[in-house]
């Protein structure tokens, strides 16, 4: 078996230096006509050497090949490969430059910003260019029905976001929808736990025809594309987590009910829907139709769909007062930027919102997915498949501080229920 290896090999060698010998045998015309000569590719204009560090191993701009020449003198043979490359190569940094130039720094998670820097075009026209916003904020939002004096149904809910370009790198943040429009990318890390009751939690046992007790906790990944010269806003957000006792839903409602005097111990969540998967998917667009000085008009769509909810909706939000453009960057002001921009640094204005829903699936009424053990749920003929929600507030906004007071209304979400209201109070904090 050794020989034959052996024997392979030396054919191989054979055929190897023959074929060498011929691409270096002298052509017959090589002193008749001397061959064109190739032209190296136009430099880039110089820019300032700290903006792009050079390295040229990965890309000779500064060090052009030198032509491979035959034995005799005058012979030039093209090196299409290596030429290609480089020009790819040199177009790629110039656009770099460009961009670095410019100040500006683009996100790499859309297609249409890859297909840009990577054309080996020298000025491709593409119209969309999204960049990446290094705006940083903290948000905290807290639901509570006892402002509306009741204790039931949607009874308590806190999420708090964290808003940064360094999200980008969240692993879940590859999933979120492209975008192809031209605008800013916005990345943000949420946490977030919701609490459902029955009508009263005074009674113990299952109250049947009632909603069951449930709570959810969550930890959620999101875009948001802010595109000004569209009035476009788009938001992709997935969250991961439990709906069950694994959300200590029960824990926190008993704890803050035992520290006020005046409030009895909820009774009954022993019977709460039991622990299964939260997987969910977001996706919610926004459109501007009317944009004056004092006043706006905006049409919205959402969707979700998973285990925790399935459902679509559509509306309208409407507000008055002093504002900024409601898709005008940056998304949250702060004195700086204000400055620069010419702008106020004070905000405030009336809103309203309309939207219309279709329940597909609500697992806080019907049980998880996955686990059908729950002792008491809501039968799928027993939900209100289409479902109004309104609200009212006001926003107060001076450099970076923003303070939201919102009053939600709720119609039936199962056809033995009750209209439902709780308030909303956000607050955030540009970085």
């Amino acid at each position: 078996m050794r020989k034959w290896f052996t024997v392979i090999f030396l054919t191989l060698v054979l055929v190897r230096c023959n074929y060498n010998e011929e691409q270096n045998a002298p052509s017959k015309d090589a002193g008749m006509k001397k061959p064109p000569m190739v032209h190296s590719l136009p430099q880039a204009k110089e820019k300032p050497s700290n903006l792009i560090p050079a390295n040229p191993a990965i890309h000779p701009v500064n060090h052009p090949e030198k032509k491979k020449r035959t034995k005799k003198p005058g012979t030039i043979i093209e090196q299409t490969a290596p030429s290609l490359k480089r020009t790819v190569d040199t177009t790629l940094i110039r656009k770099l430059m460009e961009l670095a130039c410019a100040g500006l720094e683009i996100d790499l998670r859309e297609p249409v910003n890859r297909e840009y820097l990577f054309s080996p075009v020298e000025n491709p026209e593409f119209s969309s260019m999204i960049q990446l916003s290094h705006e940083r904020a903290i948000r905290i939002n807290f639901d509570n029905d006892i402002f509306d004096n009741t204790d039931r149904y949607y009874t308590n809910g806190i999420r708090f976001d964290f808003i940064s370009p360094f999200l980008k790198q969240f692993p879940l943040s590859w999933l979120m929808v492209p975008y192809w429009g031209n605008g800013i990318n916005y990345y943000g890390l949420s946490i977030t736990q919701n609490m459902y009751t029955p009508y009263t939690t005074k009674v113990g046992g299952i109250h049947n025809g009632d909603r069951p007790y449930a709570a959810c906790l969550f930890v959620g990944s999101s875009k948001i594309s802010n595109d000004l010269s569209h009035t476009f806003r788009q938001t992709s957000e997935i969250d991961l987590g439990v709906i069950g006792p694994s959300s200590y839903g029960d824990f926190v409602q008993k704890s803050f009910h035992t520290s006020v005097p005046t409030n009895n111990e909820p009774l009954g969540w022993e019977y709460q829907i039991q622990n299964d998967l939260v997987l969910n998917y977001n996706l919610g667009y926004e459109k501007g139709i009317v944009s004056m000085r004092n006043l706006e008009l905006n049409l919205n769509a959402n969707g979700a769909l998973g285990t925790l909810y399935t459902n679509m909706s559509g509306g309208f939000q409407f507000r008055t007062g002093l504002f900024y453009p409601y898709f005008s960057p940056p998304l949250f002001s702060r004195r700086t930027i204000n400055k620069a921009k010419g702008e106020s640094n004070f905000q405030a204005y009336f809103f309203v919102t309309s939207i219309a829903k279709l329940v597909g699936y609500d697992a806080t009424l019907e049980g998880g997915m996955l686990n059908r053990s729950s002792v008491y749920t809501l039968e799928p003929d027993e939900i209100s498949r289409f479902v109004y929600q309104g609200s009212a507030g006001l926003t107060l906004s001076y450099a970076g501080f923003r303070l939201d007071i919102e009053q939600f209304l709720l119609s039936p979400e199962f056809h033995t229920g009750s209209w439902h209201k709780w308030v909303h109070i956000g607050v955030t904090f540009g970085m």
